[in-house]
């Protein structure tokens, strides 16, 4: 009889097993040179789980930083699509339009190419909340609208000519005709510099480098602004030293923003300031548009340096 006690015992602990693994979900620390999307190909993930499960604003890391691994699952053991706006938890799926066809409207604003102002925005296969989401468009990237719509866009994606986008995260530019400036904003200017960095959008990241092969930050920067005849120093820390300091709410177009990226006490990282809290920067995976306030959240910041001046 004891021998069949200890034996139902055994077999009831062991059926839990499983159970309290799964519920013992792990951490992950950052170490240098980890990414995204990286962590989630060596553990069998997808980064819009690990930021949602981590509910993160953004797909930048800090060195000792901790993440939850995810699998298929949220902790909480359910499945959720993410939302329309994944790195702003503001703007989810419940705040997003539910049209289930485009507008008859054509606002002009959306007439011919657009931007994306939001951060991975959800491309659907139909104009409608319940759409498949198909894929996702990052902050800064443009896309060929094919019909706008005050609700929804239908745009060019990949081979596809129906797919849609919600048309509140669309704009004719990064940059805003009515942002409100110290001085007299010389507009030309700031769209030269715009039409500068678009083609060097998703250009590699590259330690050193100063090409379009590959840019670290201040090579990113160096590079714009020598096509706008400035000469830059060359390293971050180099290009803090210099340049007129300036308040962040004196902050306009063309200004470089600078970070301790690294965690060292000291400059390491440069981004163009674009207007309406927006930067551009090689951000170590490649040159992609991103927001102040996520830099923020990130990394200390160490200040605003002006170096060119749009009036």
């Amino acid at each position: 009889m004891k021998h069949t006690s200890r034996l139902i015992t055994f077999l009831a602990l062991f059926t839990l097993l499983p159970t309290a693994a799964h519920a013992a979900s792990p951490l992950y620390v950052v170490s240098a040179g980890d990414t995204l999307s990286k962590i989630a190909r060596e553990h069998q993930t997808t980064v819009s789980q690990l930021m949602q499960v981590n509910q993160l604003n953004t797909d930048r890391l800090a060195i000792g930083q901790q993440l939850l691994l995810a699998g298929d699952n949220l902790p909480d053991g359910s499945s959720s699509a993410p939302p329309d706006l994944a790195s702003s938890p503001d703007n989810s799926d419940k705040d997003q339009p539910t049209a289930s066809a485009p507008s008859e409207a054509k606002p002009d604003v959306l007439e011919g190419k657009a931007r994306v102002t939001g951060d991975n925005v959800n491309v659907r296969r139909d104009p409608s909340m319940d759409g498949r989401i198909i894929g996702k468009l990052r902050l800064g990237s443009t896309v060929e609208v094919v019909e706008p719509g005050h609700e929804w866009t239908r745009i060019k994606y990949e081979d596809r000519k129906e797919a849609y986008v919600s048309s509140k995260y669309l704009s004719t530019s990064v940059l805003a005709d009515d942002l409100e400036f110290t001085g007299e904003l010389d507009t030309a200017s700031v769209r030269r510099l715009d039409r500068i960095i678009e083609p060097l959008l998703n250009t590699p990241y590259v330690l050193g480098g100063t090409t379009t092969n590959g840019f670290d930050c201040s090579g990113f920067t160096s590079y714009v602004f020598d096509k706008l005849g400035v000469t830059l120093p060359r390293t971050s820390e180099e290009q803090f030293g210099s340049g007129k300091p300036i308040s962040m709410d004196q902050a306009q177009p063309g200004d470089l923003l600078f970070y301790d990226a690294l965690g060292k006490g000291r400059v390491s990282h440069v981004a163009i300031y674009m207007g309406n809290g927006v930067i551009v920067h090689a951000n170590g995976e490649d040159v992609r548009y991103g927001k102040v306030e996520y830099m923020d959240k990130l990394y200390p910041f160490y200040g605003a340096k002006r170096y060119i001046d749009f009036q």
